[in-house]
């Protein structure tokens, strides 16, 4: 592993900015965009069912939008530190902060899952309507249940990214969402 380690770490320091910029950034686009469309395919699916259950969806993003800012927190801040750290070639140190930032995030995605899980009815009375919340409260315990895996992903995404292995992210991204679109019709 030490090789590949070492040709990365002069990839990174050797190859002209602008190719290294556009090396690390198509992958993450092409991952994004895999995102907008197996959301896109989600959001077909739901609609399916009726409005109420596609309203529900809406209503329930905004519990994912707090997961999800835990979990890129704990991202950013670990995968900024694991970059110096490696740039630094202190392997140890990198390798502290990406196991720092994914337990916490598992840690504090587990506190948010809990909890939600706990007050999910007077959370779900703030965001739904009465037709909202019986589609809303069984997709909310799904998502706050998978909060930690959640946040955890991002941790590991954004480390990935760190290290310039972005493609590698890419396809673990590319992975789920290929999966959660075959699931949907499920």
């Amino acid at each position: 592993m030490q090789p590949k380690s070492d040709a990365q770490y002069q990839r990174m320091l050797t190859t002209p900015i602008p190719r290294l910029v556009m090396s690390l950034a198509l992958p993450t686009i092409l991952s994004t965009m895999i995102t907008v469309i197996y959301n896109t395919a989600d959001t077909y699916f739901v609609s399916q069912i009726n409005k109420s259950a596609s309203a529900a969806v809406g209503a329930v993003f905004s519990i994912m939008s707090v997961i999800q800012a835990v979990g890129f927190g704990f991202a950013m801040g670990s995968s900024s530190l694991i970059s110096l750290k490696l740039g630094e070639k202190d392997g140890h140190a990198a390798n502290t902060y990406c196991a720092s930032g994914f337990y916490g995030a598992v840690g504090l995605g587990a506190v948010i899952g809990a909890l939600g899980l706990v007050f999910l009815e007077p959370i779900l009375n703030l965001l739904c309507s009465d037709t909202m919340l019986p589609h809303a409260r069984s997709y909310a315990a799904f998502i706050l249940m998978a909060a930690p895996i959640r946040c955890a992903t991002f941790v590991l995404n954004n480390a990935l990214r760190a290290q310039g292995q972005s493609r590698l992210a890419m396809w673990g991204m590319t992975a789920g969402g290929l999966l959660n679109m075959a699931l949907d019709p499920i």
